[in-house]
């Protein structure tokens, strides 16, 4: 099995799992409901950039929300993507995908998100932005928002690009792994008393 697919089981694995986080900064609160869905996968995994690799596949067979499944069961051959010339590039967003879950239960910090504030051009458009270091690099996950959850639009290795660069901070204070009923506190503040009315979605 190649990355490819180690990258698609672990997303895999997030399907019915939703993570809450609790962020503040200069007196505000926000929650952010964070979902993972098969789509989703499709464009983090950059197989976009692929566009050189023939998969001997219709595009219909692989792409979108079907991508998941034609790589778990074996219908996509997980090795062809790596003969494409963007490998690189394509492999650092699959080793972060791999390290996500291990990203969002760990330290990181949490920016808002605006490009325009960058002093280099960057087409990525989103909410939030989140910074980690717990891989032993630097990785950048890109958080926006749709239909009232919160999604991850975009997660690559960060090198000498820093999109933190003139970003707004915010602080972490509580963060809550959910699946089903079942309900895992990860991490509060010392600091953070929770009071009825104070947090609000964003």
């Amino acid at each position: 099995m190649g990355l490819f697919s180690t990258a698609a089981e672990v997303w895999d694995s997030l399907q019915g799992t939703s993570y809450l986080f609790v962020i503040g900064r200069k007196g505000k609160l926000r929650e952010l409901d964070i979902q993972f869905q098969p789509i989703d996968f499709d464009h983090l995994s950059g197989i976009h950039y692929a566009k050189d690799v023939d998969f001997k596949l219709n595009r219909a067979e692989f792409r979108g929300e079907k991508l998941i499944g034609a790589l778990i069961s074996g219908k996509l051959d997980d090795a062809l993507i790596e003969k494409s010339a963007s490998w690189l590039k394509i492999s650092d967003r699959l080793r972060a995908i791999v390290s996500l879950p291990r990203i969002l239960e760990s330290d990181f910090t949490i920016f808002d998100f605006s490009p325009n504030k960058l002093s280099f051009y960057s087409k990525i458009k989103a909410k939030y932005l989140v910074y980690s270091e717990e891989t032993g690099e630097g990785v950048f996950l890109f958080l926006d928002k749709n239909s009232g959850a919160y999604y991850c639009k975009s997660i690559f290795r960060k090198d000498i690009s820093d999109y933190r660069e003139n970003q707004s901070k915010w602080t972490v204070l509580k963060k809550v792994r959910r699946r089903g009923e079942e309900e895992i506190l990860l991490y509060r503040s010392p600091t953070y008393k929770e009071l009825p009315g104070t947090v609000l979605p964003d």
